[in-house]
């Protein structure tokens, strides 16, 4: 079966333009880390798109998903905020074994081209609960099952402490992104800026 083309691919807001670049990027990875208020902002950061009618998958690994600021930001531009946020399809996985599953097997059957966020997923992978062994093994399956859907993946990397033996596991999964940001603080406002360009 034909994968499906790219659904109206959008034109980023000119923030996310360090991680995205100012057209509409290739399929691949685009990764984003920072501050813990990084979920909150991009999702806000993308209100221009949602409004011009850009639909996308948010799977919201780190329960960060914020409606309430996303909606603000689409307010201030005059538009509908349940309107554009309707453009968003939330899946919220409660365990590293269902976020594979929701990578790995669900999206594939759902996707038909819109670009996709996968939302803080450390905190399920830095899970003690779970032993090394089958947290690593889920982490090479979530980064095969993104390379093999020709999306443009976004994954936002909330920095955080990791647990012994698992410290390289946030740079192993941003080494595979085509471009990677970071989300400063620039005095009052909060900026992506290019952390590290990928051929």
């Amino acid at each position: 079966m034909p994968l499906p083309p790219a659904v109206n691919p959008p034109l980023w807001p000119r923030a996310l333009h360090p991680m995205m670049g100012r057209a509409g990027p290739e399929p691949g990875i685009y990764a984003a880390a920072g501050l813990a208020c990084l979920p909150s902002w991009f999702l806000s950061a993308l209100a221009p798109a949602l409004v011009d009618g850009t639909r996308l998958f948010w799977i919201d690994a780190g329960n960060g998903f914020d409606a309430y600021g996303a909606g603000y930001a689409i307010r201030r531009l005059g538009a509908d905020a349940r309107a554009a946020l309707r453009r968003v399809e939330l899946a919220r996985p409660f365990n590293l074994f269902q976020l594979e599953t929701m990578v790995c097997r669900k999206l594939p059957g759902l996707w038909r081209g819109e670009p996709v966020v996968v939302s803080d997923p450390f905190p399920m992978l830095y899970d003690e609960d779970v032993h090394i062994r089958d947290a690593r093994r889920v982490l090479t399956r979530v980064i095969e099952g993104m390379k093999a859907l020709p999306a443009v993946w976004m994954v936002l990397s909330v920095e955080r402490p990791a647990p012994r033996g698992r410290e390289s596991w946030a740079r192993e999964l941003l080494s595979h992104a085509r471009h990677v940001a970071r989300l400063e603080s620039a005095g009052e406002r909060l900026r992506l800026a290019r952390a590290r360009p990928r051929g």
